[in-house]
């Protein structure tokens, strides 16, 4: 028993001569401010990013809408209907296909 005693004090003092500050770099994605923001704060940056949709480069409206509905489907995301609808026309409107 005081073998192992002995081994764990051993074990706890060499990791805790080894615990130092790290630096962690952190990057955050700013998007554009709309009536239609809350949407995406409410709905999308709970699971992921903005740089996810800042990735997808701009697409047309209807890949923002299936790219909506999957995130639903798919990945259960509690989109609603309404959300649904506004969170398309934002990200068509902000990152769609420029005409």
């Amino acid at each position: 028993m005081k073998q192992i005693i002995l081994l764990l004090s051993l074990f706890f003092s060499l990791y805790a001569s080894d615990i130092r500050d790290v630096n962690k770099t952190s990057i955050t994605f700013s998007i554009p401010t709309d009536k239609n923001l809350i949407v995406m704060q409410r709905n999308c940056q709970w699971c992921h990013s903005y740089g996810y949709i800042l990735n997808q480069g701009r697409q047309n409206r209807e890949f923002w809408h299936k790219l909506v509905i999957r995130m639903r489907e798919v990945y259960k995301a509690p989109i609603s209907p309404r959300d649904e609808l506004l969170a398309t026309e934002y990200l068509t409107k902000h990152f769609g296909v420029k005409e």
